[in-house]
């Protein structure tokens, strides 16, 4: 449940998405991971983001109760934001033996369409999904505005550092860890 002393901003909706919010969902994915690493992606990113979002996978998981919680946020036609915390660890960390995770759940997704940077709607989404339970998350390197955002809400860098994978163009990456919730 939102954080009641946050307010949506004006005309936004958020809610749990649905099997019908999964095309919607990965390509909004897509579209913020393009744009937050413009110039370090490679040139297929988007092809194999999209085919790794498995948009008929998605809305299954969308459609059966489970662990993960997620929040989608639409303005009218368009979404502006996705979150989601899951069990931990994630299978590709298992088979990459990034185990024990520091955490048994993950801040897996957080995206916030650049429109809508400043409103607090990173926020409420945050507040959406993340609960009084110790938490971790993978930050891509160099993504220092995002790295404020999780330190104010009490996550510190674990010393580390992994490659994102040829997807991503081997991108650097390390978790930040939150061992409970704090206020901000």
């Amino acid at each position: 449940m939102p954080n009641p002393t946050r307010a949506l901003p004006d005309g936004v909706e958020l809610r749990e998405p649905t099997p019908q919010d999964a095309p919607a969902w990965a390509s909004f994915l897509v579209e913020e991971q393009l744009r937050t690493y413009a110039g370090r992606l490679p040139r297929d990113f988007a092809l194999a983001g999209l085919a790794q979002a498995n948009v008929v996978g998605l809305a299954r998981a969308f459609g059966e109760p489970r662990e993960a919680v997620r929040r989608i946020a639409w303005q009218g036609d368009r979404v502006v934001g996705i979150a989601s915390t899951s069990t931990a660890p994630g299978r590709w960390e298992v088979e990459l033996g990034l185990v024990p995770p520091p955490a048994e759940r993950e801040l897996d997704r957080l995206y916030v369409h650049a429109d809508m940077h400043g409103t607090g709607l990173g926020a409420v989404l945050f507040d959406a999904v993340v609960d009084e339970r110790p938490l971790y998350l993978w930050l891509i390197d160099g993504n220092s505005r995002a790295a404020r955002f999780y330190e104010r809400r009490g996550f510190r860098h674990q010393d580390e550092q992994v490659e994102t994978g040829p997807t991503w163009g081997n991108i650097p990456m390390h978790r930040m860890v939150r061992a409970s919730t704090l206020v901000e």
